[in-house]
């Protein structure tokens, strides 16, 4: 008991505060996890006089790293492994409490590890566990030869060290994690593929990574400390007059712009803006520039290839249709029955290609803006009435039954009466064609005194529920097995020429069937401004 004695006459309390007061000192500084782990055991080693102690530090229940007074193996991991399973270590770390063997020799959680200067053979041991915000960050072993060496002093000095030491391990252990992400973060900021560049909240360049020197034509010392707005409009988009303003209240923004590059060219970007908090660099913005050029590019070539659709397909399409009517007449009284069948459907396939290519033609136009230039005040019964001829025989050839319930008090519609036509003629095939033979298509018409609805339904299996959201979208197609197939471009176009007369469609869909519906508006005199197109529309009641 003399050792025990003497470690306790020892504990004045003037040494007790100096010892807390030099090592909160020493932990205040930036240290990394490893000079936490040191200075808390050897303070603690020091204090309680034992020449045998090890500190392990845990992150995210995992053994993080570990030190040993006076070194130890080249890898101590191993008998740490056995330790956390089956000793003292593992048992304190699992139960959150601080545990005294009084006589290793006779306790079973007590493993001894030979050769390891942490691990003696007899005595006594004290384990206590580094607590903070309710974790265990870190476990710490004392021990000493001689056996009941640790007094109740002994432990409350160890826990006012355990205390600091866990709240300083655990800031250097999430500043660790902090760097090691930002390393990585970093090695993948510069190799991305996409140009990126770092502002601070006021829009100076912080940093910028090598695809957004090359895309810009800079040298990256040329870009640091310079305002974005040097090389990015900044009047136009959400970022507008109030600059950052939006981004510092942390929105995160697409919008299209223009960047400028060294060479003096500009080139059109998709940008995606956010505001970023890191724990080493703080606060800032990150700019994630797309190229637009292949795109634009790519969008004059479809122009293009539509203009030479106008062009060099309507000229024999001309020809067709005039060469088609001849025959009809000349064969009117045909004796063979073969012979008119076939002239009729070489008749219908014409109409269908011409009907195509005028909706092709029509959704280049309606997307770059131009208004309806053909509008007259008709009935819309009527041109319903014509599109049911249209495709009357699609419907015979699949048994089809078609039933009406067109109102009877409809208004006149200012409109564009041929391209509403194709509208109702787009919706009436899809619906021949998705609708099982011997089916019902319902075609019916109806009135709110501000709009006019048309509705379409048929007995087909329906549009799933994943695609009535894009089913408008040009080029997009519903896959179902064994239905067919199309471009995707009919119903993009019903959406575009339904928007320009300040319509709205929209479908609605189940087991038995999917019906579509469009309304236009009644009041659409000549003065009455069109809406632009792609401008939100009320959504359907």
């Amino acid at each position: 008991m003399s050792g025990t004695h003497g470690l306790q006459a020892r504990f004045s309390e003037t040494l007790r505060l100096a010892l807390v007061y030099r090592l909160a000192h020493e932990l205040n500084a930036n240290l990394s996890a490893a000079d936490v782990l040191r200075r808390v055991l050897n303070a603690t080693a020091e204090a309680l006089g034992t020449p045998h102690a090890s500190i392990i530090a845990f992150a995210e229940g995992q053994i993080r790293s570990v030190y040993a007074l006076g070194g130890g193996s080249a890898d101590p991991l191993p008998a740490i492994r056995r330790v956390m399973s089956d000793g003292l270590a593992g048992f304190v770390y699992h139960n959150y409490r601080t545990v005294i063997v009084n006589d290793i020799t006779n306790s079973p959680l007590w493993m001894p590890q030979p050769g390891e200067p942490f691990s003696p053979q007899t005595g006594s041991a004290l384990c206590v566990p580094l607590i903070h915000s309710g974790e265990v960050v870190g476990v710490m072993t004392l021990a000493h030869p001689a056996r009941s060496y640790f007094t109740a002093d002994a432990i409350n000095l160890t826990s006012t060290i355990t205390e600091m030491g866990a709240a300083a391990l655990f800031n250097a252990l999430l500043l660790e994690s902090a760097r090691q992400a930002e390393m990585r973060y970093s090695a993948l900021f510069d190799d991305v593929i996409v140009p990126i560049i770092i502002t601070n909240l006021d829009g100076q360049i912080q940093d910028v990574n090598r695809r957004a020197c090359e895309f810009l034509g800079y040298a990256r010392e040329e870009l640091i400390r310079q305002n974005i707005s040097k090389v990015h409009r900044m009047g136009t988009g959400p970022i507008g007059q109030d600059r950052f303003d939006h981004l510092k209240r942390g929105l995160e923004v697409s919008f299209q712009s223009v960047v400028w590059t060294k060479a003096g060219s500009d080139c059109p970007v998709q940008v995606y803006a956010k505001r970023i908090n890191s724990p080493t660099q703080g606060d800032h913005i990150q700019w994630i520039e797309h190229d637009l050029s292949p795109q634009i590019e790519l969008d004059r070539v479809r122009r293009d290839l539509s203009a030479m659709v106008y062009h060099d397909m309507r000229g024999p399409l001309g020809n067709v249709y005039t060469s088609l009517q001849a025959l009809q007449t000349l064969l009117a009284n045909h004796s063979n029955a073969n012979v008119v069948n076939l002239l009729e459907v070489a008749v219908r396939s014409e109409r269908q290609v011409r009907r195509m290519v005028d909706s092709l033609l029509d959704v280049q136009r309606l997307e770059a803006g131009q208004r309806l230039l053909s509008r007259r005040t008709v009935p819309l019964n009527g041109v319903i009435a014509n599109a049911l001829q249209q495709v009357r025989p699609s419907a015979e050839d699949k048994s089809i039954g078609m039933r009406f319930a067109l109102a009877d008090d409809l208004p006149m519609l200012y409109i564009d009466s041929d391209m509403i036509e194709r509208v109702v003629i787009n919706l009436l095939d899809n619906a021949i064609k998705y609708s099982f033979d011997h089916g019902i298509v319902t075609v019916s018409t109806a009135t709110s005194g501000s709009e006019v609805y048309v509705r379409i339904k048929d007995t087909g299996p329906g549009v799933p529920p994943e695609a009535q959201a894009t089913i408008f979208d040009k080029f997009a197609r519903v896959k179902q097995r064994n239905m067919p197939h199309g471009v995707g471009l009919g119903l993009a176009f019903c959406k575009l020429a339904v928007d320009a007369h300040g319509g709205r469609i929209w479908v609605r869909s189940d087991q038995t069937g999917a019906t579509f519906t469009f309304a236009l508006p009644v009041e659409a005199p000549a003065t009455k401004e069109l809406p632009a197109l792609g401008a939100a529309v009320p959504q359907a009641r």
